[in-house]
């Protein structure tokens, strides 16, 4: 099982890590997508093989590479990690032609801060050639350090019937509800930090990120305070009734 570090000494396994490794054993590229701070950088180092070089776009001088000379980036037999690849879309068509040269399973482990198949920039989805997961926020689970999602695996796998037995044995682990929904699943304020203020100011700066620099280089926003409400109007409706006829905000 892959372990994952947040941060210092919180050693967190993922759910999405059984599911990377089948993956990563059957199809010569395997691509992570999430948002940014769920923990792609960390799964994907804490999944390196032995001899499998990591190379993340966030440095200027890779970057510079995969723009001028991909091919070059992606070239020899070792298997390579590559962390934000949406920062240079053009890099998953030298992906494709490397793999076309000499497919192996787990050659490439590629990682991105968006949907890359609804990127307009990217025309290259490695059909065929890739298997792509999400990995989403901490869950509950992964918070308490089992790296699993509640009961869900139990319940799928029994009898209707033996249902309230598998509920009956699992671990009682309650908590308020609300406190836990205002913490959320990103690894830092999730695990790390301790109070409500702590996390407004994580909150805000990953926001103000998120408008003024990574939307921007997804798509072209018009008008970045339009946006927010609609993020917040989203907020306030998650987990609620779906009601069609009520005029929209």
């Amino acid at each position: 099982m892959i372990i994952i570090q947040a941060m210092n000494d919180y050693p967190l396994p993922r759910v999405v890590a059984k599911a990377l490794e089948a993956r990563m054993r059957v199809m010569p590229a395997v691509v992570v997508a999430g948002a940014r701070q769920t923990g792609k950088s960390t799964l994907a180092r804490g999944s390196g093989r032995e001899g499998r070089a990591y190379r993340s776009l966030d440095d200027l001088d890779v970057l510079d590479l995969a723009r001028r000379d991909p091919d070059a980036l992606v070239a020899g037999p070792d298997p390579v990690t590559l962390d934000e690849v949406q920062r240079e879309p053009g890099l998953l068509s030298a992906v494709k032609r490397a793999i076309d040269r000499g497919r192996r399973p787990g050659r490439f482990l590629l990682t991105g801060s968006a949907n890359l198949l609804m990127m307009r920039r990217i025309s290259e989805s490695l059909a065929g050639r890739a298997s792509y997961l999400t990995l989403w926020p901490l869950a509950r689970g992964e918070q308490l350090g089992r790296g699993r999602v509640g009961a869900w695996e139990e319940l799928i796998g029994a009898p209707d019937a033996d249902w309230p037995d598998a509920l009956a044995a699992q671990p009682d682990e309650r908590g308020d509800w609300r406190a836990l929904a205002l913490r959320g699943g990103f690894p830092v304020p999730a695990v790390h930090l301790r109070s409500a203020e702590e996390r407004d100011i994580w909150f805000d700066g990953y926001v103000r990120t998120y408008l003024e620099r990574d939307l921007q280089a997804l798509s072209s926003i018009a008008a970045l305070p339009d946006f927010r409400h609609l993020m917040r109007a989203a907020c306030l409706r998650l987990g609620a009734l779906v009601n069609q006829t009520r005029p929209r905000p």
